[in-house]
């Protein structure tokens, strides 16, 4: 006894969730005792083939009812009325019902950020959420032109409207795996940090390394110590507040707060982009191809090292080094690579 009262308390909960399995055997039994009752009342029409059997059972069941099959014995009629239409509609109605449960239930997971974008490939993620810069970020992301089609946001809380169009995923930790994974960072194209403290910063790209070995990190750190820690230990690019040196700046030289403030955004005036060559390349040759673009070159970085090189620039930039240039927007690989004179060299923008 105590068994069975397991089993009726079991079958009723799947019956009280409609679960999908229940649901199909339900349907299973009901078309084939309805093929049965109909073979038995002679209707040979209906039940000649599977397929005209199919048929009939779902245009009857979906309403449709194009009229072209319908039961002509008497008997055959009332087994229509008093069962199989009754029947049909119901199963129908509970299997639309639960499919767009489904769905309604997935689309509010996702909208409310408990949903998963762990298959999204080539996506932006923003690990952080800080109510005055964080929409800056996500405005200066899709005005940067760098094809930042898709954009999550990993966050333990928002506290303001995101852009339209932000996939957020929610957690109470930004450094858990599981969390990490919903926000697409194993196939994600590039990642910025911005967490409340150092420490669960760096904490957070550790993580994320451990997922992603070659993604590009850029993390934000208040502590120059810890940003040259976590640049050295989990490869990323750390960012620490220039304020201090834009300070003395705007101080010494009126205004030079305000350029270096307009060079960092993409949607106010000219920008700094980047762009990598694959062969070596003459320096005077990429100047004259940017400047045919209006853009102008502004540093130098060789792939053996890390130090940024300014003018006087060296003659040649090596195969995998990268050139900053300033420009009213992003240059295609194209209109850098076709104005280079005298070399073939491909551009990686």
């Amino acid at each position: 006894m105590p068994i069975l009262t397991k089993l009726l308390s079991r079958f009723y909960r799947e019956l009280l969730d409609l679960k999908w399995w229940l649901l199909s055997v339900f349907a299973a039994m009901f078309f084939v005792v309805s093929w049965v009752f109909f073979r038995l009342a002679g209707e040979a029409e209906i039940t000649e083939s599977l397929a005209t059997y199919v048929y009939f059972a779902a245009t009857t069941a979906s309403t449709v009812g194009y009229g072209d099959m319908s039961p002509q014995t008497q008997m055959g009629r009332m087994i229509a009325a008093f069962w199989f239409f009754p029947g049909s509609l119901l199963i129908f109605s509970a299997a639309l019902g639960r499919l767009a449960g489904g769905m309604v239930e997935r689309i509010r997971r996702m909208a409310d950020g408990f949903g998963s974008y762990e298959t999204l490939h080539h996506a932006t993620v923003i690990v952080g959420y800080n109510r005055d810069h964080t929409p800056v970020m996500i405005e200066n992301l899709i005005a940067g032109q760098d094809g930042d089609k898709d954009i999550v946001l990993l966050t333990s809380s928002t506290e303001g409207d995101l852009p339209e169009g932000v996939k957020l995923v929610k957690s109470d930790r930004l450094d858990a795996l599981s969390s990490l994974k919903r926000a697409a960072i194993p196939n994600a194209e590039k990642v910025m940090v911005y967490a409340n403290s150092d420490a669960e910063t760096f904490n957070t790209c550790l993580a994320i390394r451990e997922l992603n070995e070659t993604l590009h990190i850029a993390a934000f750190f208040e502590d120059r110590d810890t940003a040259r820690r976590a640049a050295k230990l989990a490869g990323l690019e750390a960012i620490v507040s220039n304020a201090s040196e834009a300070l003395v700046r705007a101080a010494q030289d009126p205004g030079a707060g305000q350029v270096l403030m307009a060079m960092s955004a993409a949607n106010v005036g000219a920008t700094v982009y980047s762009a990598t060559v694959g062969a070596n390349v003459e320096v005077a040759s990429l100047r004259a191809a940017l400047y045919a673009s209006e853009a102008t070159l502004i540093s130098l970085r060789q792939s053996s090292g890390d130090e940024f090189e300014f003018a006087p620039f060296p003659s040649q930039l090596m195969a995998g080094g990268t050139f900053y240039y300033l420009c009213q927007e992003r240059l295609s690989a194209g209109q850098i690579s076709d104005k280079i004179e005298g070399a073939d060299v491909s551009i990686t923008v």
